[in-house]
């Protein structure tokens, strides 16, 4: 049994790692805290199969996961001082493409910083709709939200993403 728990672990892994990885990356803006975020992440994955949970679809879990420790994170970085939350950290990153490139390119980065820019109701739908590539349905398990809501957010994001950007059709 443990040997089918380790072969599951590793194929979702393997799938999905980089996924959660610049999930949270872009959410944290610091590598060290992404990293351990995605490693919290499939630390609970691990637990989930041990108990023999069916997780009927994977990646939406891993998300949801990331997304709940993401804000947990940001919970308790809400008691640091505001100094320090303003402090000048222009540290930048570039994230790999899909082939684990590190040439992410101005055009990517330009559309990730616009994307940051949107209001927070609409950053996240955008975000995994586009760059993670989730349905409306999974989004909305994610966010804990309907299918619909989601789709409205990613929809309303876009225009305000154009408008944004300056590309109005």
């Amino acid at each position: 049994m443990e040997d089918n728990i380790n072969y599951t672990f590793k194929k979702i892994y393997a799938l999905h790692s980089d996924g959660i990885f610049r999930f949270c990356l872009v959410r944290v803006s610091n590598r060290e805290q992404a990293l351990d975020i995605t490693q919290e992440t499939f630390l609970r994955l691990w637990q989930t199969l041990l108990e023999e949970t069916e997780l009927k679809n994977n990646r939406a879990f891993l998300f949801t996961v990331a997304h709940h420790l993401i804000i947990d994170y940001y919970r308790k970085k809400k008691s640091l001082s505001l100094d320090k939350m303003l402090g000048d950290d222009n540290t930048s990153f570039d994230l790999p493409d899909e082939k684990g490139n590190v040439e992410f390119g101005a055009e990517g980065r330009f559309v990730l910083n616009k994307i940051n820019s949107l209001s927070p109701t609409y950053r996240e739908p955008v975000y995994l709709r586009f760059v993670e590539d989730l349905s409306p349905e999974e989004i909305g398990k994610i966010l804990d939200i309907s299918a619909n809501a989601a789709s409205v957010r990613i929809n309303r994001g876009l225009e305000e993403l154009r408008k944004n950007t300056g590309y109005n059709t």
